[in-house]
């Protein structure tokens, strides 16, 4: 008796030797080898298989299932319509040489059952059905409060489990993606999953694993598409001049499914996750992303777009208030809500400059233009608000300003604009050289790159020179162990303030051409194209928004960043004239 208790006993230590020794072995990492295109077609074959028979339908499938892949956990998502139809995990059987086979079979049978996304699969969805296999490795604990949790879990990349007693939960890298969470709100969720308290994390007892991922797709013809914090990867080699063209327009079925039909005016920013609009709003970012809906109005010959367009105009020139030299209405400001910032002026001069056959555009241009000079200071700055000793806004709307009237001046040819302008530049050169900051430089970029083209003043394209060098070499990310997040800015924030800087750096990029500078062409041109790319994961396609509710609005917009989904219209403002300028460059072309 005590022979055999002894002989169990070692068989049990024997078993728990291997299950430690496999634990502490090399994990596969998460790259393009830890499963094989083989593997992948192989995988997906079964689980069709699994789905088909389910119905009673015939199978041909004679595909081996490779007999283990070291992996912690298997999920399996349905898709159809391009929407999630379910999504379930299957039991780990860590031991079995049948472990992943049985793995699939259980999570896409579960999945069929699965009624929480509109009921269960029916048998007329299967012949569209997509499969998602979503793969948690290299489990991991991680110790320390939620600040060490928000250092160590990059949301979208890593699936979490929490651990507490007799209770666990998992959140797939997926969750936080498309609930929209952040760490704080993830982790209150997965504590009520695991019915625990919500800040169950600050317990000493909850041990939290992080699990790298790795995830694909595929549809019944064999395609199969890598998914990346749950997004459709771009390579670069994929870019080129039609590529961006397709996104451009992308947008402009955006902009048409996010309008307030009662104001006639877009909606200011909306949360996919939730299908909601928010009900805050922003005069400076209306009037400018009502420019970039002219400036595609034109670029599509769209009338479509007119709408929009003439429904801002009409709003916000009511807000018009001139002031007057004898019968002569001497120059014009926009005052809104009490407050007349210099910005509006900047605004209203680009969105009529593509609005040429709105009245009496020509006279209302030259208004708001002196308005713009009439702040102008004898040291060559400009003050910010009309009519106000409030002077805020320094490294935005003087920029604003002087684009807008080098663009007049593009126009017009009128030398007071041009005057102005140089008259500013030595002030806020060295304004920027005192507080270096990246929000000044987009503007600036764009308004010298004008006045570099109609002086060839060399100081002028130095200072482009000089502030586009800066922000490249100090704010873009170049290495990073997220590769989606190389090109983004600012480095360590990468989000949707990349498309700004892109307008900066595609005028630096002619200005270099211009000057004859190769390696600064060179230089700019290869900073673009990272940038580029980032914005581009930013944008909702019909391939990565299948986890949203309202495709209609979201598909064409742009995010906040790759782990916030919230759409607002200066991002896609922004990201629009980004891709408009690396058109205009030819970058991709090459």
């Amino acid at each position: 008796m005590i022979r055999n208790k002894t002989l169990l006993l070692l068989v049990v230590c024997v078993i728990a030797f291997i299950a430690l020794f496999s634990r502490m072995q090399p994990r596969a990492s998460v790259s393009s080898e830890f499963i094989s295109g083989q593997d992948k077609e192989e995988m997906l074959s079964y689980a069709y298989s699994v789905l088909d028979g389910y119905f009673n339908r015939p199978s041909d499938n004679n595909s081996e299932i490779p007999k283990f892949i070291d992996y912690d956990h298997l999920f399996i998502t349905f898709l159809n319509n391009n929407s999630v139809r379910c999504s379930m995990g299957a039991g780990v059987q860590p031991m079995s040489p049948a472990r992943l086979k049985n793995n699939i079979e259980h999570a896409t049978t579960r999945c069929i059952k699965d009624d929480r996304f509109g009921g269960v699969t029916k048998e007329e969805e299967i012949d569209d059905t997509v499969i998602v296999f979503s793969f948690l490795v290299n489990k991991t604990p991680i110790s320390g409060g939620l600040s060490a949790l928000t250092r160590e879990i990059e949301l979208g990349v890593h699936g979490v489990e929490i651990v507490n007693g007799g209770r666990n939960a998992f959140f797939k890298e997926s969750v936080a993606i498309s609930k929209n969470y952040d760490h704080t709100k993830m982790f209150e969720r997965l504590c009520r999953k695991a019915e625990l308290g919500e800040d169950c994390i600050n317990d000493p007892q909850t041990i939290v694993y992080r699990y790298d991922t790795y995830t694909f797709m595929g549809d019944r013809a064999g395609k199969i598409t890598d998914l990346y914090r749950y997004n459709t990867q771009i390579a670069a080699e994929d870019i080129n001049q039609e590529y961006l063209n397709d996104r451009i327009k992308l947008s402009v079925g955006w902009f048409k499914n996010n309008v307030n039909p009662q104001t006639g005016l877009l909606e200011y920013m909306y949360y996919p996750s939730d299908d909601r609009y928010s009900t805050d709003n922003n005069h400076v970012r209306q009037i400018a992303t009502a420019w970039s809906v002219a400036k595609l109005r034109n670029y599509f010959s769209d009338r479509s777009l007119d709408g929009i367009v003439n429904s801002s105009l009409d709003h916000y020139l009511q807000f018009l208030k001139c002031e007057r030299e004898g019968k002569r209405t001497s120059y014009c400001f926009a005052e809104i809500d009490g407050s007349a910032k210099l910005a509006y002026n900047a605004f209203l001069i680009f969105l009529l400059l593509e609005s040429p056959d709105y009245p009496n555009s020509q006279m209302l241009l030259a208004q708001i233009a002196r308005g713009i000079v009439s702040q102008q200071q004898e040291d060559g700055s400009y003050n910010t608000y009309f009519n106000s000793t409030q002077n805020s806004g320094q490294d935005y709307y003087p920029g604003e300003a002087v684009f807008a009237l080098m663009k007049l001046y593009q126009k017009t040819e009128n030398k007071n604009y041009l005057e102005s302008v140089q008259k500013a530049f030595p002030y806020y050169r060295n304004y920027w050289r005192e507080n270096k900051n990246t929000a000044f430089i987009p503007w600036h970029s764009q308004a010298y790159r004008i006045l570099y083209e109609e002086t060839k003043d060399p100081e002028v394209a130095d200072f482009i020179f000089e502030m586009n060098d800066w922000i490249v070499q100090n704010h873009q990310t170049l290495q990073s162990p997220y590769g989606d997040l190389i090109g983004g800015m600012p480095r360590g924030q990468e989000r949707n303030s990349t498309s700004s800087y892109m307008e900066g750096l595609t005028s630096a990029h002619v200005v270099a051409q211009l000057a004859g500078d190769k390696n600064r062409v060179r230089k700019y041109g290869d900073a673009i194209k990272r940038g580029i790319r980032f914005i581009l994961l930013t944008q909702y396609t019909p391939e990565n928004s299948f986890y949203v509710p309202n495709q209609d609005r979201a598909v064409g917009g742009f995010r906040s960043s790759l782990a916030n989904n919230s759409q607002r219209i200066d991002f896609v403002q922004h990201a629009v004239f980004a891709l408009l300028d690396a058109l205009e460059t030819g970058v991709f072309s090459n």
